[in-house]
């Protein structure tokens, strides 16, 4: 199984991992009971069991395929980092305190949101699970996997979801729909809606980042098409911050009996929430496409020749039209004794006091 095919088991598998709470049917990521108070946050680890158990069979799969793949001499050790880094930003994001708190306040579901998006997502897409994964699970599953992966309707679905174009729109798609008062409010009232927007909303966080990250060859985006990728990503992300910090209301009520504890009003914590989304993600993206932006600047100007880079030779190539000829010495240089002038007659020295003759015809 090729990597490309393979990265639709991570998107599936990791949005099964957060959808397990809902379909399970036991506890939920919904924070059934009153939301934490202030003096009780220390100690409000309340893990989802099922949740929990996601992760950790998501961490010993990949540590067994990590082993086996270190016989054969790979991954590097930076994609074991990068996806210990990214499954901590997951457990950080559903399995800390802060999971509690965003029944509280709406600026610390909007951390919760960050953190999957722009943590967890593009360090699991650069660690690329899904080859220990497979490597891992008995022969005759990842035979089962291959034979779905080299489907023709499996390879077009993955060909078109991990699209650019239709990986950006997907995500901005999921970011504002679920931001929207309706689906907000119902995923803060129902166990199962609340744990699809988490798994939507990291799903296509990984799709987004894959185009970035994951893709090789042609499908790789690079260059100033990544730049404008990054930079459309931190201006939708931006007006969706913008028209939450300048709203003259809040536009969820369900914050309205909740904030008064944690010492804000349910529009300071819209505010804070909107700004937390408008500056720190924007200047996030931005960072990200001005890396972009100045690797590929360097790379263009590394395959240029010096000459033509700095405007010594003209477009089509050719010499500058200040150079001598070749064997021609340049103008003011000194010729050296026994050399030939352009006649081919040789040059002697002459002895002090001497006159020069003129040869005879």
């Amino acid at each position: 199984m090729t990597g490309r095919k393979a990265a639709a088991c991570v998107t599936v598998a990791l949005a099964g991992a957060l959808a397990a709470p809902a379909a399970g049917g036991g506890t939920t990521l919904a924070h059934e009971g009153a939301p934490p108070a202030p003096h009780d946050l220390p100690g409000a680890w309340a893990p989802d069991p099922a949740a929990l158990a996601a992760l950790a069979a998501a961490g010993i799969l990949y540590t067994a395929g990590l082993r086996r793949l270190r016989r054969r001499g790979g991954p590097p050790a930076w994609r074991a980092a990068a996806f210990a880094a990214g499954l901590g930003a997951v457990a950080a994001a559903l399995l800390s305190p802060l999971d509690g708190l965003s029944a509280a306040l709406f600026s610390a579901h909007m951390v919760q949101h960050l953190l999957l998006i722009l943590a967890a997502a593009p360090l699991l897409v650069l660690a690329r699970p899904q080859v220990a994964w497979l490597v891992a699970l008995p022969r005759g599953v990842r035979r089962w996997l291959g034979r779905r992966a080299r489907a023709d309707a499996g390879r077009a679905a993955w060909h078109a979801l991990s699209h650019p174009a239709v990986a950006w729109g997907l995500h901005a798609t999921a970011v504002w729909a679920w931001h929207l008062p309706g689906p907000y409010q119902a995923a803060l009232r129902h166990d199962a809606v609340h744990a699809l927007e988490h798994a939507a909303l990291l799903g296509t966080a990984l799709l987004f980042w894959w185009p970035l990250l994951g893709a090789r060859g042609r499908r790789r985006l690079d260059g100033g098409g990544a730049f404008l990728y990054l930079l459309a990503a931190s201006l939708q992300g931006g007006a969706l911050g913008a028209l939450m910090t300048l709203a003259p209301a809040p536009w969820y009520p369900a914050y309205a009996g909740t904030a008064a504890a944690w010492g804000l009003t349910p529009l300071q914590d819209q505010q804070l929430a909107g700004l937390l989304m408008w500056v720190p993600a924007g200047l996030w993206y931005g960072l990200a496409a001005g890396a972009v932006l100045v690797a590929w600047l360097g790379r263009w100007e590394g395959d240029e020749p010096e000459e033509r880079r700095y405007a010594l030779l003209p477009p089509g190539g050719g010499r500058p039209p200040s150079a001598p000829l070749s064997g021609a010495p340049a103008p003011g240089a000194a010729r050296r004794p026994g050399s030939r002038g352009a006649g081919g007659q040789r040059h002697l020295p002459r002895s002090p006091g001497t006159t020069a003759r003129r040869p005879a015809p």
